[in-house]
């Protein structure tokens, strides 16, 4: 079962930003997709994953989790779906999009 809906469901109620989803299904074997969005500020960025890291899972669902309490970049492996949080600076920098730019995504719009 997807995590995707449940993914977007917290970072929409917890007020991320700029979240683009990618479909990676027929490019990756490990997982189906990609989910990159931004956290206003590193508390913002700490509370949503501490929401993400909550997720219920099969007890066979894949689960990663990568960064420290002052990074600006988070990295959430859970079920089907990894998850890159950013602080707008770090997402910039890094500009993960362009990775996956010819692939099939879609952007989540910001209003509740």
């Amino acid at each position: 079962m997807s995590q995707l809906d449940t993914v977007l469901e917290h970072l929409g109620a917890s007020q991320t930003f700029n979240t683009e989803v990618y479909d990676v299904k027929d490019v990756n074997p490990f997982h189906d997709y990609i989910v990159i969005a931004t956290a206003g500020n590193p508390r913002q960025l700490q509370a949503v994953m501490k929401k993400l890291k909550s997720i219920p899972l099969d007890k066979d669902a894949p689960f990663h989790v990568e960064g420290t309490d002052d990074s600006p970049w988070m990295l959430l492996a859970i079920g089907d779906t990894i998850v890159h949080l950013f602080l707008q600076e770090a997402r910039e920098y890094y500009h993960l999009e362009k990775l996956w730019f010819d692939l099939p995504h879609w952007t989540v719009s910001d209003e509740s």
